[in-house]
Formats: C-alpha cells, structure tokens, sequence
C-alpha cells in the first residue's frame, strides 16, 4: 500500500509539472527530459489491428547515463514496468527508449509497439 500510495503522489506531482513540460509528440504521457527538444517532423503515428506503432525523436545536450536514470525515474509513474535498460512495458504495449550519438549531441528515439505473443 506505501508504495501504491507514493506512486500516485509521484503522479499528482508530475502531472502539476506537466502543465510547463512537454510531452514526447505521439506519446500522452511520456514527459520530455529538460535537456531535450524534439526534432521537427520526426514523429509517426501509426495504428495498426495489433496496436499502435509509434516513433518520435528528441536531441539535446545531454548524456545517455542522464536520459536512462530520467527515464527510469520516471516511468514506472506512469505505469510502465522496465524489463532492460532500453525497454519498458505497459499493458499490451513496448516502449524502447534508444540513444545515439555523443555526450553532448544526443539523439533519443521513442519507439512504441505493440506487445509480442
């Protein structure tokens, strides 16, 4: 139950922050880390019979050690259970978290797809 309870006061509070951060373009709820922007036309949205497909990039002065420890802090919150240091699940749905790129330039793509049989 205190873990239950801690979770939603977690997202109580990201949600009364959420009001000035932004949201990952395709995703309702997977918050953009500070030091990342989006990169313009980069996303896709696709819905397919065996769920969504959706990819998005982001790019900022940022390390990978930063982005993975924001991440996941983050969305276990948010209901997503992490199963590597890329991926993330939630329901019948995969969220893998990819960066590229060095220390200061780097680039974080958002990849959702639909859970495997």
């Amino acid at each position: 139950m205190p873990r239950l309870l801690i979770s939603l006061l977690f997202a109580a509070l990201l949600a009364a922050h959420s009001m000035a951060q932004d949201f990952v373009p395709g995703f309702e709820d997977i918050p953009i880390m500070r030091d990342l922007e989006v990169v313009a036309g980069s996303g896709h949205v696709f819905d397919s019979p065996a769920g969504r497909l959706v990819e998005s990039r982001t790019q900022g002065n940022t390390t990978r050690r930063k982005v993975e420890m924001f991440y996941t802090e983050t969305l276990p919150a948010l209901g997503w259970q992490r199963i590597s240091a890329e991926k993330y699940r939630r329901e019948k749905e995969f969220l893998t978290i990819i960066t590229s790129g060095e220390g200061g330039d780097l680039t974080v793509t958002f990849r959702l797809s639909p859970r495997h049989p």
